[in-house]
């Protein structure tokens, strides 16, 4: 008695759109949560967390779409439209309502907050295109190994299968390989040179009517060679781009990091902060603290002859400063310690033709000033700058400027401009004695064992001095703007060199439709032996995997290996411009795992629409093709 035929799948199943919803639901609630785990509660790098936490919620909403896929036995594709149709809906309807609000409010926006409305309005768009796609991938993944009614997880047939159908030969890759790693020129003669020596021998076998043995390269081979080539390219573009990024990243966070601390302690209230000594033994007392130093923060202007600037000075103790700062190391001209003992600067240079304007047996203080500042002023180490205060004292007509003269006692060089050029230094007591603070100062510069876990040490000194009326900045709060910018800067460009992968998805779906077109008998007799339409479809979804994964690879070696050539041989810049002497390079083995797994993913993708093709292949139709 013949078996009945398996229930054909609903078009659009229930159960299944309660689970990629679930799934796409899920998928943000899970990503904030692991961020919080993994930055707050485990003290991971803040970039670090927020790719494993997104890679969570991508795992959550691609786990979700299996289950969606498995349990409606089809790939999901209407289901996960209408979830993503609601999303959309649950998260743009509130956003469109306060955007109009906004619109139609009395007062203009400001550009800032337009750009903001922007952000959140893209960033709601891709959070719900990058579920959808999860989801999707999921459900794909669930239809495969579930599609035939149960369980199967099995692919060492089709495996065989695939690997027959492209006939890649070891040989053959290493040629290809040699044709990217060369360039695409020397390849080209390399491949016009090897088909004219084939034409030749072709030639001569026709001459001496003698049959010749090697046959030509099936388009099929061809197409999948190019294929290869596009994935490897644009993956060795992308590790290439994104590492040199991370370097420009590292020099300049290293650059920061040795002029500025690694977080701040400050207090609510104006010149009150007088308890800080014992504010600073509690704050080195929490683990994870390396050092602390107070400082005292005004902006002034600078003259030198008729030479004017506006300068931040900074009040530093001269003592606990090289346990915060990298200032000592900056230093390329004088002594910092000469801020102590300013009896021992020597005398200054003639300005003008004059000797330097000083007071007549009086020693004057100390002040440390960046390079590029001191090339605007014109002054060298020795040589008396005027420092000017809005600050001062009240007189009849109000507030009057506070002047006093200081001696150059060292230069330093950071190699951030904006710190070389605006960035000046004093002794803590002569600073306070300026500005007339008193014995208070703005706060407490503190420096960490561990760069990447600034923000958990800083909670916890937070929590040690008992909350308000202190409060604590990391330094990726005190530069949010410039690594945001840095951030989102890398994003785009990830995005825009991710195109060149998606280009060769498109052939590597060229690729198998044209592997479909050419075994449609062989399909035919395969799905006439009993192969359902699950096993065909890993056929040809194991062929667009491995031709994806070569050329990840290809494109992965060729990424490392041109990193490490930048990174030992170096290509020069000019420091004048760049403040670097050559290009930097910094390898993330994150970014060269999430550059793979996205090619990975495209090329899954990739081969969804051509295996379903061949899947739903009559075996009457193959075979009468024949």
């Amino acid at each position: 008695m013949a078996a009945s035929p398996s229930p054909v799948p609903p078009v659009f199943h229930r159960g299944a759109f309660a689970l990629a919803l679930a799934g796409m639901l899920g998928a943000p609630l899970a990503a904030a949560l692991l961020g919080v785990l993994l930055g707050d509660r485990l003290g991971m790098a803040p970039d670090t967390a927020l790719r494993l936490s997104l890679l969570g919620g991508a795992l959550w909403a691609a786990a979700l779409g299996g289950l969606a896929g498995a349990a409606g036995r089809r790939v999901a594709f209407h289901e996960i439209a209408a979830a993503s149709a609601a999303l959309l809906l649950l998260l743009l309807g509130p956003v469109m309502l306060a955007a109009a609000r906004l619109g139609g409010a009395t007062l203009p926006l400001a550009s800032w907050e337009q750009q903001g409305r922007l952000v959140l309005v893209l960033g709601l768009l891709l959070v719900a295109g990058g579920t959808a796609t999860a989801t999707f991938v999921g459900s794909s993944l669930g239809f495969l190994a579930r599609g035939g009614g149960k369980l199967d997880l099995s692919l060492s047939y089709e495996l065989f299968v695939a690997r027959a159908h492209l006939r890649l030969s070891p040989r053959t890759l290493l040629g290809l390989f040699l044709t990217v790693v060369t360039g695409l020129l020397p390849g080209l003669l390399v491949a016009f040179g090897a088909g004219l020596l084939r034409n030749l021998r072709e030639a001569r076998a026709l001459r001496q009517r003698a049959p010749f043995w090697k046959p030509r390269m099936p388009a099929t081979l061809l197409m999948t060679l190019i294929s290869i080539g596009g994935v490897a390219i644009g993956v060795w573009a992308l590790t290439v781009v994104l590492s040199v990024m991370s370097g420009f990243e590292g020099d300049l966070k290293a650059k920061i990091l040795g002029t500025r601390a690694h977080g701040v302690v400050l207090k609510y209230g104006d010149n009150d902060f007088t308890e800080w000594r014992s504010v600073r033994d509690r704050v080195l007392s929490v683990p994870g603290v390396a050092g602390a130093t107070p400082f005292l923060y005004m902006e002034v202007m600078l003259s030198a002859g008729k030479q004017l600037s506006g300068t931040v000075v900074e009040g530093v103790d001269p003592a606990t400063a090289g346990t915060v700062l990298s200032l000592t190391r900056n230093v390329e001209e004088g002594k910092l310690e000469w801020l102590d003992h300013p009896e021992r600067i020597p005398a200054g240079r003639p300005q003008g033709g004059e000797t330097a304007a000083e007071p007549a047996g009086e020693v004057l203080p100390g002040i440390v000033l960046g390079r590029e500042l001191a090339r605007s002023l014109r002054v060298f180490v020795g040589d008396v700058v005027n420092v000017v205060s809005p600050f001062g004292d009240l007189g009849p007509a109000g507030p009057q400027p506070k002047a006093r003269a200081f001696r150059v006692a060292a230069i330093f060089y950071s190699g951030m401009y904006e710190y070389d050029s605006k960035f000046a230094y004093l002794a803590l007591p002569e600073a306070q004695r300026f500005f007339g603070t008193g014995d208070s100062v703005t706060g407490l510069e503190v420096r960490v064992k561990d760069v990447d876990a600034a923000r958990p040490v800083m909670r916890r000194v937070l929590a040690e001095l008992e909350g308000y009326p202190y409060r604590v900045k990391d330094w990726g709060e005190l530069n949010r703007n410039l690594f945001s910018a840095l951030n989102m800067e890398k994003l785009v460009m990830a995005v825009i060199l991710g195109f060149i992968v998606l280009v060769a998805s498109f052939t590597i779906v060229a690729t198998l439709v044209m592997q479909v077109l050419d075994k449609r008998r062989e399909i035919a007799v395969l799905k006439s032996m009993g192969a359902g339409m699950a096993s065909v479809m890993k056929i040809f979804v194991i062929e667009g995997l491995l031709i994806g994964a070569v050329g990840t690879g290809f494109g992965l070696l060729l990424g490392y290996g041109t990193c490490l050539f930048i990174a030992k041989v170096g290509i020069p810049l000019d420091p004048e411009v760049y403040y670097i002497s050559n290009l930097p390079v910094r390898m993330h083995p994150l970014e060269f795992f999430l550059v793979a797994l996205l090619s990975l993913v495209i090329s899954y993708l990739a081969t969804l629409y051509p295996a379903a093709k061949a899947a739903r292949l009559e075996p009457v139709e193959g075979l009468r093709a024949e």
